[in-house]
């Protein structure tokens, strides 16, 4: 309880966030090569001056502060700050480049990073811009802390306490850099899978590539106005499906299954997954079958369960006309979204298996001696019960946040059930709308989308955190 008392060092928080600007900075050399591609020479010129300018600051700060080993404690409020942070250095270029207003372009920004899709940008935005918001998402999946740890910090005490808290516990080598090297080769390989399938499928080169990194990412963004439903028949709604299940799956799995396919199904996340998302495909096929045939209900009904599940986001058609009752249905699943330690939004699927798991206990209680033991166990994992308090603590904020930032909605105007589904696919960085979300939306409303965006992929307790005076002043 000591280090708690405490307040965080300020100057060995600044000094890790000059690494990650650097991070943010070298980031942004991607769109600049890009749009050198493209003969952008104003958005190119752009890039490289704020792209320098980030690096440079970033470099300042980080070798004039001293040396530092982060406590718990600062590695919370880093994670805290690196999207905000992020999101605005990113929403700059934007801005520029496209002249839409820094409100639009910051919204845009933490769309990306946060990995949820929705979007306010118009039309003509041109090819660069496109492509740098999917690279925003691919980088937001992945995480920029991994690849700041993975290059730019030794390893050590501050580098796994980084790695814990950005990424999850997923030790998967002896060390966090090898851990965050094999995570981001797993993570690139299924993004070049998935743009090789693309291409079979016959997309064009420019959206394989942009699709590609925010399928993996579990993203959501599309070239095209109409998400995947752009793009006839079936071969490139199922690649789409596959890559963003693949993105939403425990990535401590895949170095098991290269030597035991089978494995997959041995992950409770991954069976409660399957489950989950059948259960809500014939729940939407029941509902809309009334208004199409019954095997055009399935197909739609079966992407739309698997996109909001996964926290992707594509559609393949606009979900603003579906009936309130399937939209209902969405709602649940993007607040439930995918498994711990994967690129996917929303609750997780493993606090739900504890939190039935609980419900269960309770009853179970009652006809058991008062002196009975009963551990809350996930397989051969005991939950102790510190990890539960955080757990209920995060879900009793998630639905606080989520019900607030609908009421607020509805004070100007909208049903509650167009205001739940769009702040639930905030929080859940999902991406599906309702239509509300939009360039002529009022600016009070975009910034609760945007905070609920920011809330969903921090997950909220770090910015409880931060925003708690005794993380800043001794009590």
């Amino acid at each position: 309880m000591y280090e708690l008392v405490s307040p965080v060092n300020s100057a060995g928080i600044l000094k890790y966030l000059g690494l990650i600007m650097i991070g943010i900075g070298a980031v942004m050399a991607v769109p600049l090569v890009v749009a050198l591609f493209f003969s952008e020479w104003f958005i190119a010129g752009t890039y490289g001056v704020i792209a320098t300018l980030i690096i440079t600051l970033g470099t300042l700060i980080s070798r004039l502060l001293p040396e530092y080993e982060l406590q718990w404690k600062d590695a919370m409020v880093i994670a805290a700050i690196i999207f905000p942070l992020s999101s605005f250095l990113s929403a700059i270029p934007f801005s520029l480049s496209t002249g839409m207003p820094f409100l639009d372009a910051f919204f845009e920004a933490a769309s990306g990073l946060t990995t949820t899709g929705l979007s306010v940008a118009p039309a003509d935005v041109g090819p660069v811009f496109l492509f740098a918001r999917s690279w925003l998402q691919w980088i937001g999946g992945i995480g920029i802390v991994l690849i700041v740890i993975s290059v730019l910090v030794p390893p050590g005490v501050s580098a796994f306490r980084l790695f814990l808290v950005n990424i999850g516990d997923q030790k998967l080598r002896p060390s966090v850099v090898g851990t965050a090297t094999l995570l981001g080769k797993i993570y690139c390989a299924i993004t070049l899978a998935a743009f090789l399938l693309l291409l079979l499928g016959g997309m064009p080169v420019f959206d394989a590539v942009c699709h590609a990194l925010c399928t993996v990412s579990t993203g959501g963004f599309s070239t095209r106005f109409e998400s995947i439903a752009a793009f006839p028949g079936y071969f490139i709604p199922f690649v789409v499906t596959v890559a963003c299940v693949m993105g939403s799956v425990n990535f401590a799995i895949f170095p098991r299954l290269l030597h035991n396919p089978r494995e997959l199904f041995s992950s409770v996340q991954f069976l409660w997954f399957l489950g989950i998302a059948a259960v809500g495909t014939l729940l939407i096929t029941a509902v809309l079958s009334g208004t199409v045939p019954v095997a055009e209900a399935l197909s739609l009904a079966a992407f739309q369960a698997f996109s909001a599940l996964t926290s992707a986001g594509f559609a393949t058609v606009d979900v603003n006309t579906f009936p309130p009752a399937a939209k209902a249905v969405l709602t649940v699943l993007m607040w439930i979204g995918g498994s711990v330690g994967s690129t996917a939004g929303g609750m997780k699927i493993l606090r739900l298996i504890i939190i039935l798991k609980v419900i269960h206990i309770v009853f179970i209680r009652f006809f058991l001696p008062k002196e009975a033991l009963t551990p809350l166990r996930v397989r051969d994992s005991t939950v102790e019960s510190d990890d539960l308090q955080t757990l209920i603590a995060f879900v009793a904020l998630y639905m606080a946040f989520t019900v607030g930032s609908a009421f607020v909605f509805m004070l100007y105007g909208f049903p509650l059930g167009d205001a739940l589904f769009e702040v639930s696919s905030a929080i859940g960085t999902v991406g599906l709308s309702c239509g509300i979300t939009s360039a002529a939306l009022p600016g009070v409303l975009k910034g609760v989308l945007i905070l609920d965006m920011l809330l969903g992929r921090i997950e909220i307790i770090p910015v409880c955190i931060l925003l708690f005076p005794r993380t800043w002043v001794k009590g």
